[in-house]
C-alpha cells in the first residue's frame, strides 16, 4: 500500500487507504490497545496532527478498519460461495481461510474489540443486516442434501453467533488455538444440523485439519 506523503491530498481515497492498511497491520500484530495513534503516524511518516485531521479518534479509525475489512471479506466469501459445490463446502472453505488468517492475528486484537462500543455496534448491525441473506444461503443446503429439512436456521444462526461471542468473552483464544476452539464449538454444532452427507463432509474436513496440524 502507498504511504501518505506530500503528493497525496487528504481527501484522496489513497490517503485513507494507506492509513487503514497500516493501522490494520498494527492492530492485528499488537491488538488495538497495544497501538497508539502516535505510533501509526510515525510509521506512516506523517504528523500525529495530520492523522487526527483524517480520523478524529482512534475509535473512528478502528471502525473504518473494520468496515474496510468487512467489504474485502464479503467479496472473498461471495467468490468462494459461487465456486463451491454446495453450501457446506463454502462454509468450511471460508472457515479454513479465516483460520489461516488467524495465524497472523494476535488474540489481543479480537479481545480488544469488546472494549470499543462502535466496534460492538458495527458487528451487531452486520449480524442483523446479513441475517436474511445468511438464512437464505443456509436453506439452500436443504435442497443440496447437506442440511436436515427440519433445521431452524434462525436458531442456528443466532446460536453460532452466541458461541463466537462467548469464545471472545471467555478469552478462549488466548488459551488454545483458534481451530481447536471453533472445531469444538461452532463446527460441531453445525454438524448436528446436517444429513449423513453433510456429516461426511464435515468429518473429512476435520480430518484434513488434523492432518494439516501434524508436522
Amino acid at each position: 500500500m502507498p504511504t501518505p506523503d506530500k503528493h497525496f491530498r487528504r481527501e484522496d481515497g489513497r490517503y485513507r487507504e494507506a492509513i487503514i492498511s497500516q493501522a490494520l497491520r498494527d492492530f492485528h500484530d499488537h491488538g488495538i490497545k497495544g497501538v497508539t495513534m502516535s505510533q501509526i503516524a510515525e510509521e506512516l511518516h506523517i504528523s500525529k496532527r495530520t492523522l487526527y485531521e483524517v480520523y478524529a479518534s482512534k475509535e473512528e479509525l478502528v471502525t473504518d478498519c473494520l468496515q474496510t475489512a468487512e467489504v474485502a471479506n464479503r467479496k472473498i466469501n461471495e467468490e468462494i460461495a459461487a465456486s463451491s459445490s454446495n453450501v457446506l463446502d463454502a462454509i468450511l472453505l471460508i472457515f479454513r481461510k479465516r483460520l489461516d488468517e488467524s495465524h497472523h492475528i494476535s488474540p489481543r486484537f479480537i479481545a480488544d474489540l469488546q472494549n470499543y462500543k462502535t466496534a460492538r455496534e458495527h458487528f451487531a448491525r452486520l449480524h442483523d443486516m446479513r441475517r436474511e441473506e445468511a438464512l437464505a444461503f443456509l436453506e439452500r443446503g436443504i435442497e443440496e442434501g447437506v442440511f436436515a429439512p427440519q433445521t431452524n436456521f434462525g436458531v442456528v444462526y443466532d446460536m453460532a453467533k452466541m458461541m463466537v461471542d462467548n469464545v471472545i468473552t471467555l478469552d478462549l483464544l488466548s488459551k488454545m488455538p483458534m481451530h481447536e476452539v471453533f472445531a469444538a464449538t461452532v463446527i460441531c454444532y453445525i454438524r448436528g444440523c446436517t444429513t449423513e452427507k453433510g456429516q461426511r463432509i464435515i468429518d473429512d474436513w476435520l480430518r484434513e485439519q488434523n492432518e494439516r496440524k501434524q508436522p
